[in-house]
This record gives structure tokens, sequence and C-alpha cells, in this order.
């Protein structure tokens, strides 16, 4: 038993040794830490917080969407729309979907309980309590009747039907996969993953389980692989394939998809990145860490957000 304790700790020791081999030089800062809380980039623009409002910058951290909107979260711009509070904007900041009374000439907005980014021409948005789709003119394509709902990604969108279930509705709002699982997350690269019996895995666009569900968490599929975790204790995430074969070991604190070719990763108390060989490419010296998007990161520092180029 002492022989084999001996071997697992080389192994570990090697495998952290060679990946920290990969480190790369400081890190620079294209946007320095400065908000209370940072989103992705997204057609040019990210979400930040400042003084417990959102607004948006751009690249250059310039300010592009005034910080005025007192808030729980910002969406993310997509298709040339973000939802703040209980309306969509533009990239200007001006509510869409506007309407104009053609007596009085005022303006009369759409407003919506919530609402997710736009996808494939549609957005998921929630009125008196149930989910439905609008499309880029603000019009319901499908009404609302779901419980809860997800984004449309490769032509499918998952949906929590009225008995709890979840499943997946094509752009008409018809079922191509009946609901039957307890959460459901959008197709990522021809997978999804969905949570069966408290444990998650991953079905195809049939519906069929093609990873079996025995994850406590998992992420997304990006660059033919996705974050999992086998076991609640100290590193217990890792990267798995499209074959349900771990092709990075299992020994990060936590995980978060794949986006421009690396992602971030925690060991110990501190996030970096890592590539698709788990080599380390910006080693751990963050108090959090998003996905890179748009070739750039925000990562926390001193209690306070900014944003990083890889």
């Amino acid at each position: 038993m002492k022989k084999i304790f001996v071997l697992i700790s080389f192994v570990f020791l090697f495998f952290v040794a060679t990946s920290e081999a990969a480190v790369t030089g400081p890190v620079f800062f294209a946007i320095q830490p400065q908000y209370q809380d940072a989103r992705d980039f997204h057609e040019g623009l990210a979400a930040v917080k400042q003084n417990d409002r959102w607004g948006y910058i751009d690249y250059l951290g310039r300010i592009a969407v005034p910080i005025i909107y007192r808030i729980p979260e910002a969406g993310d711009f997509s298709e040339g729309f973000a939802f703040v509070g209980d309306h969509y904007i533009d990239i200007e900041g001006v509510a869409a979907f506007t309407l104009v009374d053609e007596d009085t000439d005022e303006r009369i907005e759409k407003f919506f309980t919530n609402g997710l980014p736009f996808s494939q021409g549609l957005a998921a948005v929630q009125s008196g309590g149930e989910w439905g789709y609008i499309d880029l003119a603000g019009n319901y394509v499908i009404a609302p009747s779901f419980r809860r709902a997800g984004s449309f990604k490769e032509d499918l969108a998952p949906v929590m039907a009225r008995d709890g279930l979840w499943g997946y509705i094509d752009v008409r709002g018809n079922y191509v996969i009946e609901p039957k699982f307890l959460r459901a997350f959008e197709f990522n690269e021809g997978l999804a993953r969905v949570n069966i019996k408290g444990r998650w895995g991953f079905i195809n666009k049939e519906g069929k389980v093609v990873i079996k569900a025995s994850y406590y968490e998992a992420g997304d599929f990006n660059f033919g692989l996705a974050p999992v975790r086998t076991r609640r204790s100290y590193r217990g995430w890792g990267f798995i394939s499209t074959r349900n074969k771990f092709s990075i070991p299992r020994w990060f604190n936590n995980l978060r998809n794949f986006g421009d070719g690396i992602a971030p990763a925690a060991a110990d108390a501190r996030w970096g990145f890592v590539n698709v060989r788990g080599e380390w490419e910006i080693s751990p010296q963050f108090e959090d860490a998003r996905s890179f998007s748009e070739g750039l990161a925000a990562v926390k520092v001193e209690n306070q957000w900014g944003f990083i180029r890889q």
C-alpha cells in the first residue's frame, strides 16, 4: 500500500510540474480591475457593475452604454439586443420594441418579467409567470406556456413543462425531445447536459443518453471537452471527451467551459487558465475567472474585476 501511495504521489507531482512548465509570463490587464462584477464580451460589449449599477463597456474599457441600471444582473448582448431589468435595449442603450401611439405620439415600451439573450432570432422571455419566445421585432412567435426556458442553440431549446420536467422544443414550439429530465441545458457540439435522478450526463439530439448521468456537476462541451465533477471532495474536477474519457485528469477544485481555446481552472484557492492538454497557460493567481470570449476574459483581483487578454 505504501508503494502505491508513493507512486500516485509521484505521478501527481509530475503532472503539476509539467503543467507549471507551460505557464506564460506576466499577465497584462487590457482593462484594469475596477468593477464590482463583470460578464463576458459579446458583440464587442461586456456588462460591468459599478456602484451597484450595471452598464456596458467596449474592448478599450470605454463606457458604451451608461452604468445606470440598478438591477440584479445585466444580460449579454446578442443579435443587437441585451435584457436589462424588465426590457431589452439596443447597442445605443435605447429601449427596444417600442410602439408609438398614433393619437398621442407617446412611446409605449414592451416589458417582461425576465428575458434571455437572443439566439437564432429568438429570445426566451417571461411574462405572467410563464415563458415563451419573441422574435427580433419583439413579437411572440411561441406563446408563453412553459415554467422555465433556455435559449435556442443548434435549433433546439430546453424548456420546463408544467409538470416540472425538462424537454426540448424546435423553433415552432413543438417538442422534439419530450420532458423527462430534472434539468436540461442548451446543446453544444451536438450534446446537451441533463440531470437524471440527481446526476449529470449528456444526450444527443435524438434524446438518447450518450454519456451516462454519473457526475455531480458538469459544464458544456467546447473544443471536444466538457468539465465534470466526479466527487464532492477536494480536487474532483476534470475534463472528459465526447467518448466519456478523461482527457484532463481530475485534480482541479473547479473548472469552467473552454473559451478561445483555454479554460478557467481553480487549483486550491486561485484561478488560472489551462489549455486542452491540461497545461497551465496562465498560472493560478486570480480570486475568480470567467471564460475567454472575443479575446478577453474577466478576472477578479483584490475583490475587483478587470479583463485580461490571452
